[in-house]
């Protein structure tokens, strides 16, 4: 406030004047009027009103490869500087996702190749996640909203700043860049929640017509097969949780390794947070997200793994004959609900058209369209409900898990927030305690239903033996109650599992999770007895989860961690960059015994020359770094076998799958017939013959094929894929929606199983953030590496370096003490403010 001013000096007549007549007034009114004057003029100038305190303020301050460090004095303040600093890095790709949920990429950016961008406005307004976000920000904690009202306000203060030339190339002077609110950010965050659901649904949501229903906008669907991919390659992970009795330092130790797109709104982006005497964090985020979502405080660490369980469940309705929009369910005539929307699209000539679609949904969800697979027919439609569409808490969890103390307060987000969307956690505590949960949202179906798709996944219902071996999607019967979704209490939604009945475990030696299910989170106590929507237990593991198991569970000399059986921090660092391959360590030594005893082999119709191929693999040490001389030739013969030879006994593998023996089995090649030729051996044939189509020498060392694409830059990248069994993913394709990062180009692909393209293998997913963290006695010791860097914009300097760190496996010390921020020369610091 400004200070109070002093009260002027009054003037008034003396008491013994002796006249009183009309002019000695006016004479008196003029002499207190000269006098009010005069004092005026000798009295100092009252100081100006001070400009009102900002309403944001934060300090953010860059370490080496650009991490921000930042401090603020609330929470509020603290986000602002984190949406800033964001946008300094990824303005782009944030703008393109707002304009997403939206629904107006096809307002600016026009329909786009087969409608795409018509059907992702379409279904994101079918989806009705804009309305969702109006409605629910209201019952957020208040310090939720402060969180997402000072990232919005963050990401606009950027805007505010920087010239529309001046921001990168993706986004320069693009109309489409705008400032946003707290519902767009809101809304954004509930598209993250369906990233396992409906995000792969948004075009078939927007496909489904009646069979009635003829023209109108034509969208492309993806094929059946991009579903798959999305559970088999795109979005997986690593997570170790270290217990006390396998810690040198007898403090818990965590290894984080999310398997995540390099480009895209996938892309994750490193943070830390300091709201002194609230929060002091320290990790990753997606897009958009303030806080971390994987990460550590002072006193718990933790990361995620995609989990293997069902988010959604899918409905085949029976439909009323001559009434395409209506249904039976429970021997009762239904009606669906039918919506139209409409959308501004932007023609070539730059004018705008409106164009109309009417959506339809029933009871259970959005109506959904697959050519070829979930076809609307006179008979029969597709519908689905999705765990996640009404998940409007994903910040809240994340917030309460930032702010946990200990272990317990961790553990009580998630028994009463609930918000976790599609991922296991792994976590550990300064005390040593491993933890591990599937708390990801699930459909709580009851024992009956359960029981008939058990039964029709057997091959009772060929349609739902189709869709859940080859989609690992659930389909059942729409047209009864029994397959409806179980209210339970302590839900955070009707329907879902409650957390007091989800997967978990505690342990003092380890967890942890490679995206199979949570059956052998530990294998000296397994996990059983839950819903099947939580994933299989008893099942054969996949060949990464393997290596993870091998790596946890030996104990040698040259074991990962070691003689003692106890992981120091440089040990795990080196475990979950190793690339060993579980296949390779099963089959290689008999393969190269096969072939060298008989060193030919016939593959459509020539005689294939296999000796320089089997001095390869004799000479090869079975791992996947740049340098590797025998990896690229290993992968292309174990790429011509089927996924599914990987996971018990058949024309690879000749020991079945023993559950005494769960990731040790199966195992050893399959033998040679006493006559003919050596099936392996024209496998081997096979994968020289392609390589040789594709110009690359048996004896290339894997970094001179496999690399990343940057900045005009050919990076040699280290790593395997999931069928190789090595731990540290790195592969082509993604899954993404981002219109400013596409995926670098790959040319002809001339091996599917494997990504091997007339470039090499193109590498756009994998290893991401990587995180190797130990407490101690006094603090935390850390090491990280964000493999893609902090910048989606190729002319950043964060764009390319900390992915020539992670060729050379160079990691980074995490700087979390402010003695070591401070110590940094790298340090550059910045205040920003904003009412």
């Amino acid at each position: 406030m400004p200070p109070a001013r002093s009260p002027r000096p009054s003037f008034a007549a003396p008491s013994h004047s002796p006249r009183r007549g009309p002019w000695r007034h006016r004479a008196l009114a003029l002499a207190l009027l000269l006098g009010a004057s005069a004092c005026d003029d000798d009295a100092p100038e009252s100081p100006p009103a001070p400009e009102p305190a900002p309403r944001y303020e934060a300090t953010i301050r860059r370490s080496g490869n650009g991490v921000p460090h930042i401090t603020a004095k609330t929470l509020g303040s603290a986000a602002f500087g984190q949406g800033y600093a964001f946008a300094q890095d990824n303005v782009c790709t944030l703008a393109d996702q707002i304009l997403k949920v939206r629904s107006e990429r096809a307002r600016f950016l026009g329909p786009g190749a087969g409608n795409a961008n018509v059907a992702s406005d379409f279904g994101y307004l079918a989806l009705g996640v804009h309305a969702r976000a109006k409605d629910a920000l209201p019952a957020l904690p208040e310090d939720v909203r402060a969180m997402i009202q000072g990232y919005v306000a963050g990401y606009n203060h950027y805007l505010s700043q920087v010239e529309p030339a001046a921001r990168p190339a993706a986004c320069a002077n693009a109309a489409w860049v705008r400032p946003i609110d707290d519902v767009d950010l809101m809304a954004y965050h509930i598209s993250l929640a369906l990233l396992s659901s409906s995000y792969q649904f948004v075009a078939a949501v927007t496909n489904a017509q009646p069979p009635t229903v003829t023209g109108g906008q034509h969208i492309d669907v993806p094929p059946p097969q991009a579903f798959q991919q999305l559970r088999d390659h795109d979005l997986g992970s690593n997570g170790w949780a270290i217990g006390a009795e396998r810690s040198a330092t007898g403090h818990g130790m965590l290894v984080a390794n999310p398997h995540f797109p390099w480009q895209g709104e996938l892309r994750l982006w490193e943070s830390h947070l300091t709201v002194p005497d609230v929060m002091n964090v320290y990790g990753a985020s997606l897009v958009g997200v303030p806080g971390v979502l994987i990460g550590f405080n002072d006193n718990v660490a933790w990361t995620h793994t995609v989990s293997a369980g069902q988010r959604m469940t899918l409905y085949r309705l029976k439909l009323v004959p001559g009434k395409p929009t209506h249904y039976t369910y429970d021997g009762q005539e239904r009606e669906m609900v039918s919506r139209t929307h409409t959308i501004l699209v932007r023609l070539p000539d730059g004018s705008l058209t409106n164009v109309s679609r009417t959506l339809y949904s029933s009871h259970f969800g959005p109506m959904l369209a697959i050519p070829g697979v979930t076809d609307w027919t006179a008979q029969v439609a597709y519908t689905y409900r999705d765990a996640n569409l009404e998940n409007t808490v994903l910040l809240a969890q994340f917030h309460a898990m930032n702010r946990a103390r200990n272990l317990q307060e961790f553990k009580d987000a998630f028994a009463t927030v609930q918000g976790i969307p599609w991922v296991n956690t792994l976590a550990t505590d300064r005390d040593g305690n491993a933890w591990y949960t599937d708390a990801a949202a699930t459909p709580n179906l009851s024992t009956a239903a359960l029981d008939a798709w058990q039964q029709a996944i057997s091959g009772a219902d060929p349609v739902a033996t189709l869709f859940f071996r080859n989609l690992n999607l659930v389909l059942l019967d729409g047209s009864t109650s029994v397959n409806a979704w179980v209210e339970a209490p302590g839900a955070r939604s009707p329907g879902l599992v409650p957390f007091a009945q989800v997967p978990q475990l505690a342990r003092r030696d380890f967890t942890y999770n490679a995206n199979d299910s949570y059956w052998l989170t530990n294998p000296a106590q397994p996990l059983e007895g839950y819903s099947p929507l939580h994933g299989p237990a008893r099942r054969s593991q996949q060949p990464r989860s393997r290596m993870n198991l091998v790596m946890l569970t030996e104990q040698s000399a040259d074991g990962a961690s070691g003689a003692d059986g106890k992981f120091t921090l440089e040990e795990l660092q080196a475990a979950i960059l190793n690339n060993r391959s579980s296949v390779a360590e099963l089959l290689r030594p008999q393969l190269v015994e096969r072939c060298q005893r008989t060193p030919s082999a016939t593959y459509q119709g020539k005689t294939v020359d296999l000796t320089q191929a089997c001095a390869v693999l004799a000479a090869w040490n079975g791992r996947f770094d740049t340098d590797s001389v025998g990896a690229v030739l290993w992968r292309e013969f174990i790429g011509t076998y089927p996924v599914n030879q990987l996971l018990n006994k058949g024309t690879l593998f000749d020991t079945a799958f023993d559950l005494n023996a769960p990731f040790t089995t199966p195992s050893t090649l399959t033998p040679a017939p006493a006559q003919g030729e050596d099936p392996a051996l024209v496998k081997l044939a096979q994968a020289v013959t392609l390589l040789g189509t594709a110009k690359i020498a048996v004896d290339a060392p894997l970094g001179t094929v496999q690399f990343a694409p940057r900045a005009g830059l050919r990076i040699p990248i280290h790593g395997g894929h999931n069928r190789d069994g090595v731990a540290n993913v790195a592969i082509s394709g993604t899954l993404q929606s981002s219109l400013v990062d596409p995926v670098p180009a790959r040319g002809t692909v001339l091996n599917g199983e494997t990504g091997l393209s007339t470039n090499g293998y193109v590498v756009s997913n994998g290893s991401s953030f990587i995180l190797a963290l130990a407490y101690t006695a006094t603090g935390v010791d850390a090491r990280a590496l964000l493999t893609y860097g902090q910048s989606g914009d190729p002319a950043s300097p964060y764009f390319t370096d900390q992915t020539q760190r992670f060729s050379q496996k160079q990691w980074r010390t995490v700087l979390f003490n402010e003695a070591d921020i401070l110590a940094d020369p790298a340090l550059t610091q910045q205040v920003v403010s904003a009412q």
